[in-house]
């Protein structure tokens, strides 16, 4: 089975070494001139390390990595409000750098099967290549597959193809910065993440390995407003509790990254023919929960449990639509929904948080939080 995955990054490469472990012949093709990971630092949390356990690659990420036990909720002056126990079960919670993470995955496949500079342009189905896919390049080079797997984010050239659509990202109000500071400051180092909540605005620590943390802030603004310098962010964040000043400042200006929180209405169709989506091209969602790749690795390894099989691969690929899209739809929301509250500027939010017995609101975000984590992909196989 000849499989084309179109998108170098973290999903094409958690479905690249996923479909290699079953005997498929994958090509990797990136529209970037290299393989890089652009980012901070990402959440790990125990649905995917399970997942990335039975694709083999959770030990090479666990030494990457740090664990992570609890989760803080504070005001800006550091006053805590709720304490969430992350209870890893079979896994762990590991928080890790992006670009480590992608190494990880590096390591798990051929380097011979992975092209750069090789955007795709489109797919479409020809009778002539008994209905394969058939991938078009810019530059004017087309291939026929088996196979095509779209894992090209956002703007998905694939997701035109199976939607038959194309679909704007939505901006949900609020620009979120990310950057990675040396030194664990004492708190961090036991395993646990940070955040601060403010009017519209909020600042995450957390620690990923290799004694470094990660830092992100959100802020509700325009997405048409310029974009501020480091200065400017340290200036506005001064006043929070520490160690949020030091992160920042320990921070190289050139290793901050903005980008604005989006998500897209969600598609209940994934599938076309042998085409199938993962990934950002797929569900792209807001951070709030954290499980943008957490959901990436869980599209892989189901691809792969189902294509094991044998069987047609277009009747495996509509059961990956049938079993993945409502858990992941259900996730998109969530995070959007989280995201509105966290950010939101009025009374009733502050009051909500403010006001709950700070025993009573921690139980209420576990049992939130397990309904995510305690999910095993392929267990409705069994």
């Amino acid at each position: 089975m000849r499989v084309a995955v179109i998108g170098g990054g973290i999903a094409g490469f958690c479905a690249a070494s996923a479909l290699g472990r079953i005997g498929a012949d994958v090509e990797i093709f990136e529209r970037g001139p290299a393989i890089r990971e652009i980012g901070a630092g990402l959440s790990l949390w125990p649905n995917a390390t399970y997942a990335l356990r039975e694709l083999g690659l959770l030990e090479p990420c666990v030494r990457a990595s740090s664990r992570v036990r609890n989760i803080r909720l504070t005001d800006p002056a550091g006053r805590e409000w709720a304490s969430i126990r992350i209870s890893g079960g079979e896994t762990p919670a590991l928080c890790l750098d992006r670009p480590a993470l992608l190494s990880v995955l590096l390591a798990a496949v051929d380097p011979r099967r992975i092209h750069v500079g090789e955007g795709c342009k489109g797919i479409s189905l020809e009778s002539r290549d008994g209905c394969k896919p058939r991938v078009h390049f810019e530059g004017g080079r087309t291939q026929a597959f088996d196979a095509v797997i779209g894992a090209d984010g956002l703007d998905s050239a694939v997701r035109r193809f199976v939607t038959g659509r194309v679909e704007r990202p939505v901006y949900r109000g609020y620009m979120i910065w990310r950057g990675v500071a040396d030194g664990i400051p004492p708190l961090y180092a036991e395993g646990n993440i940070t955040e601060a909540w403010g009017r519209g605005e909020r600042f995450g620590i957390m620690p990923i390995g290799n004694g470094k943390v990660c830092w992100y802030a959100a802020r509700n603004q325009p997405d048409t407003a310029a974009p501020q310098s480091k200065a400017e962010i340290l200036e506005h964040f001064r006043g929070w509790h520490p160690p949020i000043a030091e992160v920042i400042a320990a921070t190289p200006e050139s290793a901050i990254v903005r980008t604005p929180a989006l998500d897209r209405p969600t598609t209940w169709t994934w599938a076309r023919g042998p085409v199938v989506l993962i990934g950002d091209a797929v569900h792209p969602m807001t951070p709030n929960l954290g499980q943008g790749t957490c959901q990436a690795v869980e599209d892989a390894l189901l691809l792969s449990l189902l294509l094991a099989g044998g069987g047609p691969i277009e009747k495996a690929f509509h059961r990956v639509e049938r079993l993945r899209r409502a858990r992941a739809a259900a996730i998109v929301l969530g995070a959007r929904w989280i995201g509105g509250f966290a950010q939101s500027e009025g009374w009733a939010a502050r009051l909500a948080r403010n006001s709950f017995p700070r025993a009573l609101l921690s139980s209420a975000i576990e049992g939130a939080f397990r309904a995510v984590h305690d999910y095993r992909t392929g267990a409705c196989l069994a």
